[in-house]
């Protein structure tokens, strides 16, 4: 039996343009995010004979296939179809997933999966693939998923675990650890989940068509996202976490302006109970529209914000920024 998990993550600045080509329009800047313990889970073990049989634990989905030959182009699970059929296994499998991270909570739980499910496959077909290459094939079956382009950043938080910036050039990606106190940083932060799924690629897909149509107030919001990941990168990469509340709530007030229903009313409320209570800061997980909101802190203030958020209909999620990604285990069934 193969087990394998990736964490998911709290993007800090600079999300969306993790997506080509709009880093390029921008003079590259950095996405900065930080994985946290929510992971993803797969466990992956083969069968005598040719059938696939698939459980999503979190999903409450079942499935069973004769073959990889018998997968249709069209399912809920089409995630795992089609990265079982590009690693093509010469067995039959049965796969059981799990990911704690609430379904469309905007933190990274699909791209933790692929990352799981691709470490897990990596391993059985014994392809060898490296880290940079598993990010290609993750981004480009989950853009196949979505339909619509997929960004990157999830993958490298998924892979390597901690705090981290990631720049894509001209040439490569540019990935670099930030160096935090992941301990200290959980006690300045609260994940609250609106309830809302949402569904990343149709904010960024709007985001994406403005900017390549020129639309300028698309282009000056993301221009100001790009500056103030630049600015909050300088700070962390020292370790500092000085002027991190006005960085992170300039980022976000950039980015609710991108589109329409990037906030939702109750995102706003919520966002307003919390700075009631004592929060600084607060922003958007993801692409928005729903999801979850983090909210940057005082240590002192973490359960009035907590109680606050929990009395608006807020659900906090406990979690723990971590050091470890992709983690890959081979053990007797």
């Amino acid at each position: 039996m193969i087990e394998s998990s990736a964490p998911t993550r709290i993007d800090l600045a600079g999300g969306t343009l993790d997506l080509w080509p709009l880093h390029l329009f921008f003079d590259n800047p950095p996405t900065l995010n930080a994985a946290i313990d929510l992971y993803a889970r797969v466990s992956l073990k083969t069968r005598r004979d040719r059938a696939v049989v698939i459980e999503s634990q979190d999903l409450g989905l079942k499935a069973r296939f004769s073959s990889i030959k018998s997968f249709p182009e069209d399912h809920p699970l089409q995630l795992i179809l089609r990265l079982i059929r590009f690693y093509k296994p010469a067995t039959g499998l049965e796969i059981t997933t799990h990911c704690q991270a609430p379904a469309g909570s905007g933190i990274g739980g699909s791209s933790a999966l692929n990352i799981a499910l691709n470490g897990a496959l990596n391993r059985l077909t014994g392809n060898c693939y490296g880290r940079e290459t598993l990010v290609e094939i993750a981004k480009n079956i989950e853009t196949q998923v979505i339909k619509v382009p997929a960004g990157i950043q999830d993958y490298y938080s998924a892979l390597k675990g901690g705090a981290q910036s990631i720049r894509c050039t001209y040439d490569r990606i540019i990935n670099q650890p930030l160096p935090l106190d992941l301990k200290e940083l959980t006690c300045r932060f609260v994940l609250c989940y609106t309830g809302k799924p949402r569904a990343s690629g149709i904010n960024n897909w709007q985001v994406f068509k403005d900017v390549v149509d020129q639309d300028k107030k698309t282009r000056r919001h993301l221009g100001t996202i790009a500056e103030t990941s630049v600015s909050m990168e300088q700070q962390l990469l020292r370790g500092s976490l000085k002027n991190f509340e006005s960085l992170f709530d300039s980022e976000w007030q950039a980015r609710k302006k991108l589109a329409p229903g990037i906030s939702t009313p109750e995102m706003d409320s919520l966002i307003r109970a919390g700075k009631q209570q004592g929060a600084l800061a607060a922003k958007v997980c993801g692409a928005g529209g729903g999801g979850c909101v983090a909210f940057f802190v005082k240590p002192s203030a973490r359960e009035s914000v907590t109680s606050a958020l929990e009395s608006k209909g807020g659900r906090v999620l406990p979690f723990r920024f971590v050091k470890r990604g992709l983690s890959v285990s081979v053990r007797e069934a």
